[in-house]
């Protein structure tokens, strides 16, 4: 089932449309608006599914450097995305994940992948796999998903900038990866690479979501 989704990633992201200046920009408009995304509403969307791909625009502020705080820095992504929902047939769906990329890696070793796990984390998933809450804070609620493909643009103060302008505005560690053209993951409880993306995105930052022929938008 797994390597059934991987394939149509691929498949996906090579149709995966540009990200243009005009959509980026109405994005920033309506996380304006201040409304969210339910819980409800993404139930409702991903019920009677195991494994969905899902198209995700969302909006993000940049974290400066404390000298640049009254800057206002935004980054819009689009991303496409794998979003699990019923938690029994997708159990370790990452550590799997994981585990097959992982294998490709000449350098691991192979011990080390067979015993990789998924460790713990600042969150809890719910009933619904892919919607997750803060273990301190329960009224914290993120989207978990597995990332095919994600393309960004940076706005200044709703100017469209390029990431060598935002690095000047955040701390020498931040700029530094933000300017890295490293695509893999090390993962160093296990010392071993992979390229499986996972981003826990707050659902206060999402603002459509397309997935089974259906848009939800706030």
């Amino acid at each position: 089932m797994l390597l059934l989704q991987q394939r149509s990633a691929t498949q996906k992201a090579r149709t995966m449309q540009k990200l243009t200046v005009a959509q980026a920009q109405q994005a920033i408009l309506l996380q304006a608006n201040n409304n969210t995304l339910t819980v409800a509403q993404l139930q409702q969307l991903l019920q009677n599914v195991s494994v969905t791909f899902a198209q995700l625009l969302y909006v993000t502020n940049v974290q400066l450097a404390a000298q640049h705080k009254a800057q206002n820095i935004q980054k819009v992504t689009s991303a496409n995305v794998q979003l699990a929902s019923t938690l029994h047939a997708h159990t370790q769906l990452y550590a799997r994940a994981v585990r097959k990329s992982a294998a490709k890696y000449a350098q691991n070793d192979a011990a080390a992948v067979a015993a990789f796990t998924a460790q713990q984390n600042y969150f809890v998933h719910t009933a619904t796999h892919c919607i997750v809450q803060h273990a301190q804070h329960a009224h914290k609620l993120y989207l978990f998903a597995i990332y095919n493909n994600a393309q960004s643009v940076y706005l200044h103060n709703n100017a469209v900038v390029s990431k060598q302008h935002v690095a000047q505005y955040c701390t020498a560690s931040a700029a530094q990866k933000l300017l890295q053209q490293n695509d893999t993951v090390h993962n160093v409880t296990h010392n071993i690479v992979h390229s499986v993306q996972v981003r826990t995105i707050a659902l206060s930052n999402i603002v459509q979501i397309r997935a089974r022929k259906q848009l939800l938008s706030v």
